[in-house]
């Protein structure tokens, strides 16, 4: 037996709601599986933001005990 015919199968007894909530699922992989294969075919652009980013001097200076602690607050 099939991965697809042991799923519609254990489907045939589960409730109207919960079949919804299976179906919401599967609706959203199928989206974020659609968006990262999408994405991943897109060719990358060097540069194509290049001047929009601005990072402070002090960007990798330790940071003091007081943030770590609470006490800037």
């Amino acid at each position: 037996m099939t991965t697809f015919e042991t799923i519609v199968r254990e489907l045939a007894s589960v409730p109207e709601p919960l079949l919804l909530r299976v179906l919401s699922f599967i609706r959203l992989v199928k989206g974020s599986a659609t968006l990262a294969t999408d994405s991943s075919r897109a060719p990358r652009m060097p540069g194509l933001h290049k001047g929009q980013v601005w990072m402070s001097e002090d960007f990798n200076d330790s940071l003091p005990d007081s943030f770590w602690l609470g006490d800037d607050e």
